[in-house]
């Protein structure tokens, strides 16, 4: 088992999307593996877990999910141990890690990071990411980044107790209300706790079981969050203590 004083082992990465918005490229390819300067975004993400002393990934597929277990293999191109879990249907980023669990469950008995794998970053972020959990000695970090105000209705916003203390992930706040300029990535550490609040989680209104209300059910816990900012704003910053 591993804790926040030696950081994270297993990394959960999710792969299961359609990827709509980027027809008529994701036809024939799936989101993860369509090329950004020469690479798969996959590449980025399995190449920054490994960078971060990531051992192992889970990855949940779903759409052309052969295309991605062919390129992943067993993980050892990128120095890793590999496994998978297909994701039936496409109910939302809770869903997707109950599946995960319910796959793997010896692989969450211990706190792990979650990814996206559309995401384009530094090689260096999952590795900042594990320092920011290790050195705060906190439950949970949630990646963020500064979007036009226009964007997060259609994203998300956090609410800040403190200086980059987490108070609550809102998921697509309505137009206006948005608590802070900065959204949550599809980017967190999560403490083992996370799979059991799983299945007490609501379908959000457009039918999904979203991955932020576990979260918020924790930090209610007293569990204690932390952001990690990956672009900031020079103009706002949150709160002090």
């Amino acid at each position: 088992m591993s804790g926040a004083g030696d950081g994270v082992r297993t990394a959960v990465f999710l792969a299961a999307g359609r990827g709509r918005r980027l027809r008529p490229y994701t036809d024939k390819t799936p989101k993860p593996l369509l090329p950004v300067d020469g690479r798969p975004t996959l590449d980025y993400a399995l190449t920054a877990a490994a960078r971060a002393g990531i051992s192992r990934v889970l990855l949940v597929t779903h759409y052309l999910e052969e295309q991605i277990k062919k390129y992943v293999g067993d993980g050892s191109a990128w120095g890793l141990q590999a496994a998978f879990a297909h994701q039936e249907g496409m109910l939302g980023t809770g869903h997707a890690l109950q599946t995960a669990v319910s796959a793997h469950p010896t692989w969450f008995d211990s706190p792990f990071l979650l990814s996206a794998t559309d995401y384009i970053f530094p090689l260096s972020f999952f590795a900042a990411l594990q320092a920011r959990y290790v050195g705060t000695g906190a439950d949970i970090v949630v990646s963020m980044k500064a979007v036009p105000p226009e964007e997060l209705s259609g994203r998300s916003s956090v609410r800040f107790a403190g200086d980059l203390v987490v108070e609550e992930v809102v998921e697509k706040p309505a137009p206006g209300t948005a608590p802070s300029p900065y959204a949550a990535n599809l980017i967190y550490i999560l403490p083992a706790a996370i799979a059991a609040g799983l299945k007490e989680i609501e379908p959000s209104a457009r039918g999904e079981y979203e991955i932020q209300t576990a979260v918020n059910v924790l930090i209610r816990r007293g569990m204690r969050a932390r952001g990690l900012l990956q672009i900031p704003l020079p103009e706002w910053t949150p709160p002090a203590d």
